[in-house]
């Protein structure tokens, strides 16, 4: 389904039944480009926008702007490893800010789901500009299985691309 990376995070959406009426998300605002999606491994890179930028005197990206890339992406990594289609909602999601984002560069966020259990799934994930060595944010998450809700119609769609 996804031999053709980097990707837009709309055509990402729209390829998984996740575009309701063209519907792009937040990534999509953002400008998302899906570049690597494996089964222990996505990234995504968040082309600079002067829009994301939190602190004008500093000239930094807002730390708000992270946190949604690091749950987002939290997410996506269980649902691409999930075998039944099940609504999933972050319960903990713990971020380190290690170090600020100087406007201007390139985002790439990378992320992992490294236990799904009954009720729980458990997530890795970072944010880095041109080193992965040198993250910005790193994160740890919680998710919970089960949540009310419709199940995420792309579940089914990435069953398949991980058998």
């Amino acid at each position: 389904m996804f031999d053709d990376l980097p990707i837009s995070w709309a055509e990402f959406r729209r390829r998984s039944g996740r575009a309701p009426d063209g519907h792009i998300g937040i990534m999509g605002e953002f400008g998302a480009m899906l570049e690597c999606m494996e089964p222990d491994n996505i990234r995504v890179r968040v082309p600079f926008q002067p829009e994301i930028v939190g602190d004008t005197a500093w000239n930094v990206v807002h730390s708000g702007v992270l946190m949604i890339l690091l749950d987002s992406l939290c997410g996506i990594s269980i649902i691409q490893k999930m075998t039944v289609p099940t609504p999933i909602a972050t319960l903990d999601l713990r971020v380190d800010y290690l170090r600020a984002v100087p406007a201007g560069e390139d985002l790439f966020v990378t992320a992992n789901c490294y236990k799904i259990g009954r009720n729980v799934a458990f997530t890795r994930a970072a944010i880095y500009t041109d080193d992965p060595e040198d993250p910005a944010a790193i994160a740890n998450g919680s998710f919970m299985l089960g949540t009310a809700g419709d199940p995420p119609p792309m579940a089914t769609m990435l069953k398949g691309q991980n058998a």
